[in-house]
């Protein structure tokens, strides 16, 4: 396909931060089709941690910042790049994105708008954004859920119209998460093959439930001695939650290994992955654990019990409920046979659900309708 046929594709973000909905952007562009679609992305500046990764996806890369806090030329520079640029469609991800792609896109000669719906935060649902939000967003085509459970949060909570919602649900490359043997990494964190691992990866926030594993471990110890639980990630509760561990005599038990790039190899030597978390859309990482083989125990919020099956490929514990995840991480502890079975069932559901190759061509599919018209 020539140049000028391409789809032009504007992808606009808030920032280029470390956050799961940043990640899953430079995943979808990294995989496109570059002969088919040409993208543009666009950052409002709030955040640029991993701007090198998209620049280096050999697509254009723009940012446009704020000059003030309520800065009205935004408004004028987002329009004069979509005309430039020629857009045909535009996805935004993350509020600020949202909010101003929505209410520009169409007046500035794009055919579609498109709204990425990644999580279902309480953030949202404070006043003044929720307002904005629910007045932009009925400008756009399509608002697209990455769960059932996303999608039900938006027409409940944000008010966003049935028909405008489509779910695509997250996508997982089966062929960088999938089981090896990683003794030489065990053997670097200084864990022996005897210890099991219980492993977590998420940032150090409220929203992702550390507190309820510490005092769930403090149980499962007295069961199972020898388990070591690594939490991967960093954030603002990284200290919060290293005093807790060490209130409970736990620093043998855990390992905070901050920050990761190596989070692939990570999963390999866990035996159970666990997500005790408030509130999600679809976590990415517990479709890559079970990619893993991995049993998952988690808590049924939002898109995660979409992708756990309880009594299959995991087990589903209440919120805020350190006794019950104990006891569900002491049981698969103590069966080996439950842990592998399930383990070995996730990674057949991902393949058969959730690929990313299945997410991809879902977005590919939906960009070319609309720019057609």
């Amino acid at each position: 396909m020539s140049e000028e046929k391409k789809i032009n594709v504007l992808q606009l973000v808030e920032g280029f931060s470390l956050g799961g909905a940043e990640k899953k952007l430079w995943e979808l562009i990294a995989k496109m089709d570059r002969s088919k679609y040409r993208t543009v992305v666009c950052s409002l500046g709030l955040g640029d941690t991993i701007q090198e990764y998209f620049e280096k996806l050999d697509v254009k890369v723009v940012t446009l910042t704020r000059k003030s806090k309520f800065d009205l030329s935004l408004i004028w520079r987002l329009r004069a790049l979509i005309r430039e640029e020629k857009i045909d469609v535009i996805m935004t991800t993350l509020f600020y994105a949202d909010f101003l792609g929505a209410l520009v896109g169409k007046w500035a000669g794009a055919k579609a708008v498109f709204s990425w719906e990644t999580i279902s935060s309480p953030k949202w649902l404070v006043w003044h954004r929720l307002y904005s939000y629910r007045a932009a967003i009925k400008l756009a085509d399509r608002v697209i859920s990455v769960s059932q459970a996303t999608a039900e949060w938006l027409r409940e909570k944000r008010g966003v119209a049935a028909r405008q919602i489509e779910v695509i649900p997250y996508g997982v490359d089966l062929d960088m998460f999938q089981a090896k043997p990683e003794p030489d990494l065990k053997q670097e964190l200084g864990l022996s093959s005897e210890q099991p691992v219980v492993g977590m990866v998420g940032r150090l926030n409220e929203q992702k439930g550390h507190v309820y594993l510490i005092d769930a471990a403090e149980i499962v110890v007295k069961k199972v001695p020898n388990v070591r639980f690594l939490l991967v990630g960093d954030g603002p509760l990284r200290q919060e939650l290293e005093e807790k561990v060490a209130s409970k005599g736990l620093q043998d038990n855990f390992i905070f290994l901050g920050f990761r790039h190596d989070v692939p190899r990570l999963l390999r030597i866990f035996d159970i992955f666990t997500l005790p978390s408030l509130y999600e859309g679809l976590p990415n990482v517990v479709l890559e654990a079970m990619a893993v083989n991995l049993p998952v125990v988690a808590t049924p919020v939002d898109g995660t019990k979409e992708a756990v099956v309880q009594d299959e490929t995991g087990l589903l514990i209440p919120e805020k409920n350190p006794g019950a995840l104990a006891d569900a991480l002491i049981e698969l502890l103590t069966d080996k046979e439950k842990a592998v079975e399930m383990g070995n069932n996730g990674r057949r559901r991902v393949e058969q659900e959730f690929s990313l190759q299945k997410q991809v061509s879902s977005f590919e599919d939906i960009y070319a309708e609309w720019a057609k018209k």
